[in-house]
């Protein structure tokens, strides 16, 4: 019996999401930016504090700057100590306009880098990962990214020259979702720049972690969906299609976050003094 691939039970997680479009940004749901930047950093032990208090800093320093590249920020709950970073973009053009930003403004760009030797104290690395909505493999309605607490996230190591075996092996579980009347949301993302390997990358937000509790009943619906012969061949294409998989559940952070003002007026979670303060 096979389990969910990207649902499973609460111990093995995936991550949905629906953000604006050019941004992670306003209030409402919508639907997944086109692109993804991915920025996740090695926090040392006992860091935390101190690393919230540099991710405060730097926010402040880009709001006064008026940069519109805003993200969000989250902490690890599980696996290593690490702080996850997401930025969504309308597209590639988008990308570079932010980035630009920074050099239109030597003030701003000084500071940054003044602060950016801080953050640097408290961590042990750092990467960065760029990936591109795969709307034909995701699954569900947008959410309201504002009234989002957590992610689960499960990032898929595919095996060279496997992708489209892999896709199709998605495409049936999507089928098996519909069927079973699967009642989250996640997005797929593939990853264009950034790993080594052909890589995706699930995303699902959550109100609550009490969310997971009702895995273990999506899932035998979501088996029930499938069908024995479908559980044996959708096995059978991960068993050989798949390196590896990464599974992590993260909290979203005010303070390691800079968003943007139409999500801090949708929820006071987001509050300007959350991300300023630099407090705990």
């Amino acid at each position: 019996m096979i389990r969910s691939p990207f649902f499973p039970s609460a111990s093995r997680l995936a991550l949905a999401l629906g953000l604006a479009p050019t941004l992670l940004a306003q209030s409402g749901a919508m639907p997944p930016p086109p692109l993804m930047m991915f920025v996740r950093e090695e926090v040392k032990p006992g860091h935390g504090g101190p690393h919230e208090a540099t991710e405060s800093a730097w926010a402040r320093a880009l709001a006064k700057g008026k940069s519109t590249d805003h993200w969000l920020g989250m902490e690890a709950l599980t696996g290593p100590s690490e702080a996850w970073f997401i930025v969504g973009y309308g597209s590639y053009a988008d990308w570079e306009k932010k980035r630009k930003e920074m050099d239109a403004s030597p003030a701003l760009k000084k500071e940054i880098e003044k602060v950016a030797l801080q953050d640097g104290e408290h961590l042990s690395g750092a990467r960065s990962f760029l990936g591109a909505w795969r709307k034909d493999l995701s699954y569900g309605p947008p959410v309201e990214i504002a009234k989002m607490r957590y992610f689960r996230t499960r990032l898929f190591r595919v095996k060279q020259g496997a992708n489209k075996a892999f896709e199709e092996g998605v495409k049936t579980a999507l089928a098996a979702y519909e069927k079973s009347r699967y009642s989250a949301s996640f997005a797929f993302y593939e990853i264009v720049a950034g790993l080594g390997s052909p890589s995706y990358i699930v995303l699902r937000p959550m109100k609550s972690l009490a969310e997971l509790d009702g895995a273990e009943a999506a899932d035998k619906a979501f088996q029930e969906a499938l069908g024995p012969d479908g559980q044996k061949a959708m096995q059978k294409v991960f068993t050989e299609t798949v390196n590896a998989v990464e599974n992590q559940i993260l909290a979203f952070n005010p303070r390691l976050s800079f968003p943007h003002p139409g999500m801090v007026a949708s929820d006071p979670f987001w509050a300007p003094k959350a991300v300023k303060d630099g407090a705990k």
